[in-house]
């Protein structure tokens, strides 16, 4: 273990924080540029670190009460904490080592500021604990598990038992034709292959059970495109708003490398955002069908069950049943119920490697390097872009891949051992997609198809609204800058509202609201930019959300239950009802939902769903149509996790911003349709990397580095976040000592 000496001396380590208090450090060798990132992190994050490991230990209800109790039951059951230890265990000697050295640093920050904890610690009793190496692993894998298909099969096994197959097929829409990545042009990948024979063959099944991703943009653009002939890499990672931010904005150099990036708090290194000397790198979601549920009935009564008892804070304890089969651990089901659920996830079966990149990841100075790096990831699986100064920009697959039975693709299966992942092996590093130097020049990632053929990565894909748009404002340009990087960060035109609105405004005529024909005619007009200022927008969310309300209540799915209350989510649920709901509609599939047979039945509904816009928008906006602005409704919501469960924690809240966009836009502000037309997800950064010059890059979260509220560095980049606009990336020691507002040694 670390002791953070050479030779009995304490090393002296560099910080200088700059105008944004973004931390710059200078270290003498790695393990002391690690031992600083956990100093910084604590430093302007402790409370949130602290929460996340919390969360994977199955402890979040000892602070937040009975709201926390069902995911701390799926944690412990899944054995979160367990599998890091042990993933920990089997890491390199220098995984290790960064890991201690990191958490050497947080214990430092601890040890140094007991006195000076986050607000947040005056609204409960445990104070943080000693950080250990493998709460790194941990704090990884809680921000990743519910990014997998696990919601999504549990959506379709219910709706595959309440509807039948067809819907299932219906509402997965014409998954083998979207924009690729990396097309072969082959088809060889038939994904609907077998599909009703599996379908039928699980619905009975599931009727014993009947009772959420992430999004990213990514491009990279040669040189060739480029003013300074020198590759540009940006992008901007979506998930959801929360404060404290995500990311975690910062800076370390030392003899073996000088790397910036955006970190997870809790996690050293930067394993999806950032550039060494040589090259640059970023992510966003691979949609990877990442996990399996499996029905258990006969394998139930062979179970060693535990019972484990967990805390709810003012309500004493609460048993929660442990056990596993050969398939994986039971997360949802106890020895009372004579069916239940268990699972097998990549992050917890097999040795999760992942961080055994994070090292080799700083030096690198190419981008195949950069991809060799990587071969050791596992989760979450990426579409991994590169560039480097030497001028070659590259896209990648990155994590572990796992053919699986194709019934296993849809819904939850039959826990047997075909279905089990026993003997299964990853898709070799070299066999997942991936592409160098383009003849195009440039490459695209919006979490669509990365490829037409093998391997199977998953059914579940973005459409390619956001991936056709990025492509097109790039073939604009010929002499691309950082300015142009900016604009298609802001950029909100839809691709998809062409064909929505078209689907709608061509078949209504029986509509009654006195507006009615005013919508069609503003919305046949429409440019289908959701900007704030767009009355237009307004009327097209709420009225694509008043239909897909509309399908499922015919349907009977509005609130989906598979195994137990609450799983998926009512959230989750709600935005895979309203995707699978459009597709329907455009697809011209809509005559499988109950009572729309004929095309008169679908002129009543569409009319139906346009008269409730119409007065749902008068009551809450008012008679004045002009006055009925994207902005008013969509409206950003940055939840701080124990504010939103705490009363006496409710100043915490950052304040609500107007937000323009939807999923659909490059400017991401995605909703949930079960809470409205609020933006709960949106660019939780914004990144520009100028190979040219790394001054020159940019980047942006949409609060500030600081999770402590009140610091003056918690809420200083939010303007320029809101405006799409970058703050200085300062890399070399002169850009920085330019920038630099405090300095100290640790």
């Amino acid at each position: 273990m670390r002791d953070g000496t050479e030779d009995g001396v304490r090393v002296t380590i560099d910080l200088r924080r700059d105008h944004w208090g973004v931390a710059h450090v200078q270290a003498p060798d790695r393990l002391s540029a690690f031992e600083a990132q956990g100093w910084v992190a604590a430093d302007d994050r402790i409370w949130q670190m602290d929460s996340d490991r919390l969360k994977a230990q199955g402890r979040w209800a000892e602070i937040v009460g009975h709201k926390g109790a069902k995911e701390d039951a799926f944690f412990r059951r899944l054995g979160l904490a367990e599998k890091s230890k042990a993933d920990w265990a089997g890491l390199s000697t220098e995984a290790k080592e960064i890991t201690e050295a990191y958490a050497l640093g947080v214990n430092r920050w601890l040890g140094e500021h007991q006195d000076q904890l986050p607000e947040e610690y005056r609204y409960h009793d445990l104070l943080p604990a000693s950080w250990e190496a493998w709460h790194c692993l941990a704090v990884y894998k809680i921000r990743h598990i519910f990014m997998g298909t696990l919601h999504r099969k549990l959506w379709r096994g219910h709706l595959l038992a309440t509807c039948g197959p067809q819907i299932v097929e219906a509402m997965q829409g014409n998954i083998n034709d979207v924009s690729m990545i990396t097309p072969t042009n082959g088809l060889s990948l038939d994904l609907l292959s077998g599909l009703p024979d599996v379908l039928t063959a699980n619905s009975n099944l599931l009727d014993a059970l009947v009772d959420i991703d992430g999004g990213s943009n990514s491009w990279a653009i040669h040189g060739s495109r480029t003013a300074s002939g020198k590759p540009l890499l940006a992008g901007d990672p979506h998930r959801g708003i929360e404060f404290p931010n995500v990311y975690h904005q910062f800076h370390m150099k030392c003899p073996e490398f000088n790397a910036i990036g955006l970190a997870f708090p809790g996690v050293p290194g930067f394993p999806h955002f950032g550039h060494n000397d040589e090259v640059a790198w970023c992510i966003t979601h691979g949609m990877a069908d990442d996990t399996d549920l499996f029905v258990e009935t006969t394998d139930l009564e062979k179970i060693d069950w535990e019972r484990v008892s967990l805390s709810i804070r003012d309500q004493g304890q609460f048993d929660v049943y442990c056990g596993s089969t050969e398939r994986g651990p039971v997360v949802i089901g106890d020895p009372a119920d004579k069916v239940a659920l268990s699972i097998a996830w990549t992050g917890t079966i097999g040795q999760d490697t992942t961080f055994d990149a994070l090292l080799p990841m700083l030096q690198a100075s190419s981008c195949e390097e950069l991809e060799t790096a990587v071969q050791p990831w596992v989760i979450p699986v990426n579409n991994m872009l590169t560039a480097d100064r030497l001028g070659h920009i590259s896209f990648k697959i990155r994590g572990r891949v796992i053919e699986r039975p194709v019934a296993n693709r849809w819904t939850p299966v039959v826990g047997d051992a075909a279905n089990s992942w026993t003997g299964l092996q990853a898709v070799p590093f070299d066999e997942l997609p991936g592409i160098s130097d383009p003849p195009d020049g440039y490459i695209v990632t919006a979490n669509n198809r990365p490829s037409d053929g093998a391997p199977y990565i998953s059914l579940d894909f973005a459409g390619s609204a956001r991936y056709d748009r990025i492509s097109q404002l790039i073939e604009e340009l010929s002499n691309a800058s950082l300015s142009d990087m900016k604009k298609i960060h802001s950029d909100v035109v839809s691709l998809r509202a062409p064909e929505i609105v078209d689907a709608v405004v061509k078949r209504v005529s029986k509509f009654t609201h006195p507006l009615g024909g005013w919508l069609v005619r503003s919305l046949t007009g429409w440019n289908c930019e959701v900007s704030d200022s767009s009355v237009e927008a307004s009327l097209y969310a709420v009225m694509r959300r008043r239909w897909c309300e509309s399908v499922g209540e015919r349907l009977g799915v509005s609130n989906p239950q598979t195994g137990a209350p609450g799983w998926p989510s009512p959230e989750a649920a709600s935005r895979m009802l309203a995707d699978a709901a459009l597709v329907l509609l455009v697809e011209n599939r809509w005559t499988l939902v109950p009572g729309l047979e004929t095309d008169e039945d679908l002129d009543q509904a569409l009319s139906s769903c346009i008269d409730e816009t119409l007065t749902e928008l008068q009551l809450r906006l008012g008679s004045d149509t002009e006055a009925w602005t994207w902005g008013r409704l969509h409206r950003m919501v940055s939840p701080h996790p124990l504010a939103s469960i705490l009363r006496s924690a409710q100043h915490l809240h950052p304040p609500i911003d107007a937000c323009p966009g939807d999923s659909d836009t490059v400017r991401c502000g995605s909703v949930i349709p079960e809470r409205g037309e609020r933006a709960y997800a949106a660019s939780v950064a914004r990144y520009a990397f100028d190979l040219a010059d790394w001054d020159n890059s940019g980047w942006v979260v949409p609060h500030g580095v600081s999770g402590v509220r009140g610091t003056g560095h918690d809420m200083d980049q939010r303007q320029l976040w809101l405006d799409c606009d970058l703050l200085p990336m300062a890399f070399s020691d002169e850009a920085v000592k330019e920038i630099e507002a405090s300095y100290r040694q640790l």
